[in-house]
């Protein structure tokens, strides 16, 4: 294992939906949740975003505020985070708005996609391509090259493919949920931690460690008990 800290930032309705069912539909801006949400990226070395996440939403979050930019700079930090997007398709269009975006772009893909996506010469001149397993992801591997390249604070954004993934390879070591006072409902409205889930016995426990409240919303952060 790696030295490498992961902390899961995400926000959700009061009944567990990260989205509506259409992931499309406009959602008022909340202040103090884009706030919490840019302090959590400014500690960041690198951030990981599913390919999903990423073509819902076509650009990366970026830290704009002054203060946050400052205490970067300070650390040695460049004054954005890496965006990795982890896409085993490596379905993404180099027309994103995301590929125009001045930051530093990884994407973990698998050598299969590699090999056989016809988008695959265009992105090579966009972003740093990094296989991680023939045609699964092997997180192991993607955490020694972060580790090989100085990255020492990974911040997860979601969605809860992406999720799942890094709670099966029980690299979470903390969690950042913000809780909006507000009901999405419908069963196909995805969920924090998607994939095949977890029985009771098995599944990951956490201690609460800190919680906030602004207005009716909550901000609840949580540690892996490993």
């Amino acid at each position: 294992m790696t030295a490498i800290q992961t902390t899961v930032v995400l926000a959700m309705t009061a009944d567990g939906k990260i989205s509506a069912v259409d992931l499309r539909a406009p959602r008022d801006s909340d202040p103090a949740d884009k706030a919490h949400l840019e302090y959590q990226v400014s500690l960041a070395d690198l951030i990981l975003v599913g390919a999903g996440t990423i073509r819902s939403e076509e650009t990366t979050f970026t830290i704009s505020n002054p203060e946050l930019l400052a205490a970067r700079q300070v650390r040695g930090q460049p004054p954005q985070p890496i965006t990795c997007v982890v896409s085993r398709s490596l379905e993404l269009s180099p027309a994103l708005p995301f590929f125009q975006q001045d930051v530093e772009r990884w994407i973990f893909t698998t050598r299969t996609a590699l090999e056989r996506s016809s988008q695959t010469t265009a992105l090579h001149k966009v972003a740093n391509l990094i296989d991680l397993g023939d045609t699964d992801l092997d997180w192991d591997r993607g955490y020694t090259i972060m580790a090989e390249r100085g990255i020492r604070k990974v911040v997860a954004l979601g969605g809860g493919s992406l999720t799942a993934s890094l709670v099966q390879a029980g690299r979470i070591d903390d969690w950042w949920l913000t809780i909006w006072p507000v009901i999405y409902g419908g069963q196909d409205a995805p969920t924090p931690v998607e994939g095949e889930g977890f029985v009771p016995r098995a599944a990951p426990h956490l201690q609460l460690i800190e919680t906030r409240q602004v207005g009716s919303e909550l901000f609840l952060h949580y540690r892996t008990i490993k």
